[in-house]
């Protein structure tokens, strides 16, 4: 039986794993499909204890591919070891610091992070062309496997980093998750800034910088729109040396290993771990691999001077990729006319209040809603209206395991949404 708009509200935002922190910054993951792992992971922590005064603010969006490892590791570890490093930079430093040195500072860290994760691999098997096949298996399924498995997957990062002063802002970006900067500039939305470029295969200067980085005779680089015929992401977070028993190698993302180590690591030690995913196989692209690494995550870090701002009551949104693909419908409701709306513009609408529900109308082909749940989690809000804001009927069918698609084949796919409002005034 049909649920009302009202029981199709209260019954999506029970669906979601909201959480509202103080500041009024408000944060949602959301992937409704049955049997599939939501491999979303968001981090919103204080650090009250760098430097002097009030706590630095660190806010992050993660989103994991090909299994669950890279993405929780990155989680759980990254804020701290983030954390850790800044509290030692700044001992004794008190309030002064300068911003381009705390944006040098934050993409060595995030390299040193990512070095310890390429480093235990090679370590457990510094050479698998040498590896008995007998002891594949049991090295792959022993007690770190973990590790393993920590490589094969992979994770973006969309990140921030608020000073004591509130008065500084550092985004970070790597890979296809976003962080826009939404101002009041007087219009009839908010005025929207992405922050940091996508790191994938259909942002064209992404395109050439890896097609140019191999020789023209690898003809499988970018297959099908996607690295090695797998990835769209092309950048990740940045590791430095690693070295090998025969050759020292620069690998730069974190996790998808298989793209950055020499093909062997693919043939031998990748391929062989069993997918968390049933029947999707875990790549083998030794036969592509040619001229390691395929993957690079220099990441991109902007800097903001909020005091600069203040007037224009400037909110942060960060979000995975699953928001770009909403707005795009290729996979939900605009199956034959996906729309090519602005990201950006349209949060800048959507947390407009009131909203511009003829301009959004025109985006998703159903109404929207100021407030759409009431004095609710604003997260929530965004991706409630950009689902099926005020149409019954869509958003019933969000709802409804039997439409939902694992693949994107048919019926309906939603992939895993998750987005971190926050307010800087």
């Amino acid at each position: 039986m049909a649920m009302s708009l009202d029981e199709a509200r209260d019954a999506f935002t029970r669906s979601c794993n909201a959480r509202t922190f103080d500041g009024g910054i408000h944060a949602v993951t959301f992937q409704p499909t049955p049997n599939r792992a939501n491999e979303d992971r968001y981090v919103v922590e204080e650090w009250n204890d760098v430097g002097l005064g009030s706590p630095w603010l660190f806010l992050a969006v993660l989103d994991g591919h090909a299994g669950s490892e890279a993405v929780i590791y990155t989680e759980k570890h990254l804020p701290t070891f983030l954390h850790n490093a800044l509290r030692s930079k700044l001992a004794g430093a008190g309030a002064q610091y300068a911003a381009a040195d705390i944006s040098s500072f934050l993409r060595s860290q995030i390299e040193a992070f990512d070095y310890e994760i390429g480093a235990a691999v090679t370590a457990l098997c510094p050479d698998p062309r040498e590896l008995d096949p007998r002891y594949i298996q049991p090295l792959l399924n022993g007690p770190n496997s973990h590790i393993f498995r920590r490589a094969s997957s992979g994770t973006t990062l969309s990140a921030a980093l608020i000073d004591w002063k509130k008065e500084n802002l550092w985004a970070i970006g790597l890979g296809d998750s976003s962080a826009v900067l939404l101002s009041d500039e007087g219009g009839s939305a908010l005025a929207g800034k992405r922050l940091t470029p996508l790191h994938n295969t259909s942002t064209p200067s992404e395109y050439a910088r890896v097609k140019l980085s191999h020789p023209t005779s690898e003809h499988n680089i970018l297959k099908d729109q996607r690295v090695l015929g797998v990835l769209s992401v092309t950048r990740g977070v940045e590791l430095k040396l690693i070295k090998t028993k025969t050759r020292s190698y620069h690998y730069i993302a974190l996790g998808d290993f298989s793209f950055k180590l020499p093909a062997a690591y693919s043939a031998n030690i990748f391929s062989k771990l069993r997918s968390e995913h049933g029947d999707f196989p875990v790549h083998d692209v030794s036969n592509a691999n040619i001229s390691p690494p395929y993957i690079t995550s220099t990441s991109d870090v902007y800097h903001i001077n909020l005091a600069s701002i203040r007037e224009k009551k400037p909110t942060l949104v960060l979000y995975t990729d699953g928001v770009n693909n909403i707005i795009e419908g290729r996979f939900l409701f605009r199956k034959d006319d996906p729309s090519r709306a602005d990201p950006a513009t349209v949060l800048g609408a959507l947390l407009h209040e009131p909203v511009d529900e003829a301009s959004l109308e025109s985006v998703f082909e159903h109404k929207v809603e100021s407030r759409w749940n009431g004095d609710g989690n604003r997260a929530v809000e965004i991706l409630g209206n950009m689902l099926g804001g005020r149409d019954v009927i869509r958003m019933n069918e969000i709802l409804t395991p039997e439409l939902l698609s694992t693949t994107g084949d048919s019926d309906l796919y939603i992939d895993d949404t998750t987005i971190i409002v926050c307010p800087l005034k």
